[in-house]
């Protein structure tokens, strides 16, 4: 999971602008991760709010990775960005004409209902592998980022760590349950930290 936030633990404003937050060196590393992985995991709060191409651009690579979006109810758009060259749109419900028309474009829409009425993310993960990918590059909003986190779905944290403040009504990285007592925090253990351009780098591994 690759995340870029500010200082204060912040990844947009309220209004959801976020461009940019880290430097330009920061962003080319992201490239790189993304270039190395299988597929690339986002939400559909990031798709509605940036309408990203979640894709490598910054680094050559001889292939783009799959792109896979979160969407529990069918909203993206059918003109999205991210849906240009094919990707798996991943559905607890929504419209089966919409759903229909996505595929005639070449977008896969995958039902994967959990019992909450969201995507059943450890479904997903199961789908994804038997599929032969093994190396899921996650950047995503924080709903979609703490529910991943929040269920234990989360190998690696590369979290790139921009000297700005946002303030505290800016969004945080992890939209986690509140927590009760401190026996419930998420602990982490720093595998490595190193400064990229302006920014620090910092990569944590949860402890589970």
């Amino acid at each position: 999971m690759k995340v870029a936030a500010s200082l204060d633990g912040k990844t947009a404003l309220s209004n959801g602008e976020s461009r940019w937050i880290t430097g330009e060196a920061a962003r080319r590393d992201g490239h790189r991760l993304r270039a190395r992985s299988c597929a690339i995991l986002t939400g559909i709060g990031t798709v509605l709010g940036d309408d990203p191409q979640m894709n490598v651009r910054q680094i050559e690579t001889s292939r783009q990775p799959l792109k896979v979006i979160v969407d529990s109810r069918l909203r993206i758009p059918e003109n999205a960005k991210i849906l240009e060259g094919g990707a798996i749109v991943v559905c607890a419900s929504g419209n089966r004409e919409k759903a229909e028309r996505l595929a005639a474009a070449g977008v896969e829409v995958l039902f994967l209902p959990g019992n909450d009425g969201r995507v059943d993310l450890h479904a997903l993960l199961v789908e994804l592998g038997s599929r032969g990918i093994n190396e899921l590059h996650v950047e995503a909003g924080e709903t979609l980022s703490g529910a991943l986190l929040s269920e234990g779905l989360v190998d690696e944290i590369v979290a790139y760590m921009a000297p700005v403040l946002l303030g505290s009504r800016a969004r945080g990285m992890f939209g986690i349950p509140e927590l009760e007592t401190m026996d419930s925090k998420i602990s982490l253990e720093i595998l490595d930290m190193r400064m990229v351009g302006k920014d620090l780098r910092v990569i944590w591994r949860p402890n589970v």
